[in-house]
């Protein structure tokens, strides 16, 4: 039996403005099951942190395995995770609380809200387009943007698939942010994207989150104006909740959980 529902991603899956918008498509689903979220999801973060704490979450927690679904929305390939010298946890390098010693402290809300592991404040990140732009003649001559994005985005999908599979945790994926590089095309790569679950992730190499809400800016729909703002496209309500709509249907329909 399922009891709660792991949740990890970018800003589009974490509670991004309580006034404006006060849940998120996790949210939406753990009601929907009647399971209890818990919140990995941070803000302006990328894929290497999504994979590194979705699988310390679980180490940390095996009696966790099986009754524990797994929610995850990836962010766009271009941002690269790093950990920084100090946790959030320091208010400065001589004073504060160091890491190790609240190794084991983000337990104590096992049924919701933002749960804080051993490196979840330490990490930030930097974006590879905007390192290019600055210096473009840092790149090798011969370097494909777009296939070794297409490559680093299927190693990180792989990865955490694998992960799963191999410890029997069930799981849905899907793209929060945009990440279609299918048109990069080589033999190695396609075959890495052949090897992807597509029964267990939502719309692969298809519509992410985010151009789900952005089509609404200009639709005619009942589905316009899914954004928080004109200039924040950021899911509103109705925006996670119509997206986790479609999440609903296609775990059903796939039995996943």
């Amino acid at each position: 039996m399922v009891n709660n529902l792991f949740i990890n991603g970018c800003s589009f899956l974490e509670i991004y403005d309580k006034k404006k918008c006060p849940t998120t498509v996790g949210h939406c689903l753990s009601e929907d099951f009647g399971i209890n979220p818990i919140s990995y999801a941070s803000a302006g973060r990328g894929n290497d942190r999504i994979v590194a704490t979705t699988k310390l979450f679980f180490y940390d927690n095996p009696s966790l395995v099986k009754d524990t679904f797994v929610l995850i929305g990836w962010s766009h390939v271009v941002r690269n995770d790093y950990l920084t010298l100090y946790s959030k946890l320091r208010k400065s390098p001589k004073e504060g609380i160091c890491r190790k010693q609240v190794k084991n402290q983000f337990l104590r809300n096992i049924k919701g809200k933002n749960l804080v592991d051993g490196i979840h404040g330490d990490w930030k990140t930097w974006k590879f387009s905007q390192s290019i732009k600055r210096n473009i003649n840092a790149l090798p001559d011969s370097f494909c943007i777009q296939k070794n994005l297409r490559l680093r985005y299927l190693e990180q999908v792989l990865s955490l698939q694998d992960f799963f599979k191999l410890n029997n945790i069930k799981y849905c994926m899907y793209n929060a942010l945009t990440n279609n590089y299918s048109s990069s095309k080589a033999e190695g790569l396609d075959r890495l994207a052949d090897n992807v679950d597509k029964s267990r992730f939502f719309q692969f190499d298809t519509q992410s989150h985010l151009e789900f809400v952005e089509a609404s800016q200009s639709s005619k729909s009942q589905h316009k104006l899914l954004a928080l703002s004109k200039t924040d496209n950021h899911p509103n309500s109705k925006g996670h909740r119509l997206w986790a709509d479609k999440l609903n249907i296609f775990i059903r329909e796939n039995s996943l959980i």
